[in-house]
């Protein structure tokens, strides 16, 4: 189960405790507000943020800021130690209150410095504050307000993370930005949508475009070739991360349970090749007397499942510790 690194729980509990002094039950008005406009999952108008004062924005930190965080902490833990180099520049967009960079530094601590580009001056502005908590990078990080266009700069860095924002953009500027992240980016390009059908068609976009500009997919794809999933219609290739709720995030939130799970799709590109993957492990695997059954991807690029039994000993341990998502064998 993720939790958020300590030192921003803490700073987000703080800003929240000021916040509902200011009036009982106002930062969970406002965070339900904030819900529903991001399950309406439609574009945004460019230049009018959805995040537009201090309230929302720290609504946004405390009811959105876990779920991101442990979603793209995920992503990262599928990467292999060395996917970033020692000292590389993270440059992520529309990063709101920043989830991205601690989930990067908490992954890989000699991340050398990280930018943010964010439209919505209130976001930045807790996201500064929430980063003054933190040590290293991710104190160090550099905030930028801009409109994400189809003329924004990127720059020239290692590693882009493009985190829940394919949803609150257009077709064409979706296939504008994903161009000039694959023209930018030195080492990964690391992109989170939502886990429903519409972020896994977002995501598959992506995947077409990257597969165009000759780059290589690292996860969560072992193949090149098209989704074996593209055609369904009640399933799509999604994943799942459990996070804790802290006490301010559930009254925040009006829930009950002390965690969550949120549902993702991604897509991690990189300009060389890496390590090939056998198989991804598409569901939670059944477990039954002496037989682990895993849905898989194969390198075939086909769907498939997989029965492992106790008499091949290494296999069946190896499926037995298993988690959807993860690398088989």
């Amino acid at each position: 189960m993720f939790e958020l690194p300590a030192e921003l729980a803490d700073q987000i509990t703080r800003l929240a405790g000021v916040a509902e002094r200011g009036g009982p039950g106002r930062l969970g008005a406002t965070t339900r507000r904030m819900i529903d406009r991001y399950q309406a999952d439609i574009p945004a108008v460019p230049g009018r943020p959805i995040v537009s004062d201090d309230q929302e924005a720290l609504a946004y930190a405390v009811y959105r800021m876990p779920a991101t965080y442990a979603a793209i902490r995920t992503v990262l833990d599928q990467l292999p130690d060395d996917a970033v180099r020692p000292h590389a520049h993270q440059l992520d967009i529309a990063g709101g209150t920043g989830s991205a960079v601690w989930a990067v530094a908490d992954r890989w601590p000699g991340i050398g410095s990280q930018t943010v580009l964010e439209q919505s001056r209130a976001a930045i502005g807790i996201g500064r504050r929430l980063a003054a908590a933190g040590a290293g990078p991710v104190r160090r990080a550099d905030w930028q307000q801009r409109v994400i266009n189809s003329d924004v700069d990127l720059g020239t860095p290692d590693v882009i993370t493009v985190g829940y924002l394919l949803s609150e953009i257009d077709q064409p500027l979706r296939n504008a930005l994903i161009s000039a992240c694959l023209a930018a980016a030195r080492d990964l390009v690391i992109i989170v949508e939502p886990g429903t059908t519409n972020g896994y068609r977002r995501i598959l976009a992506a995947r077409d475009q990257v597969i165009d500009a000759g780059w290589q997919i690292l996860a969560p794809c072992p193949h090149r070739l098209a989704c074996p999933l593209a055609d369904q219609q009640r399933d799509w290739c999604h994943f799942s991360a459990r996070l804790n709720r802290s006490a301010v995030h559930r009254r925040a939130k009006g829930a009950e349970l002390g965690y969550e799970d949120e549902k993702f799709s991604y897509l991690v590109a990189a300009p060389r090749a890496g390590q090939p993957t056998a198989a991804r492990v598409l569901r939670h695997p059944t477990f039954r007397k002496g037989l682990v059954e895993l849905a898989v991807c194969q390198s075939s690029g086909r769907a498939e499942r997989v029965a492992v039994a106790k008499r091949d000993q290494d296999h069946y341990r190896a499926a037995r510790k298993i988690e959807w998502g993860d690398r088989w064998p």
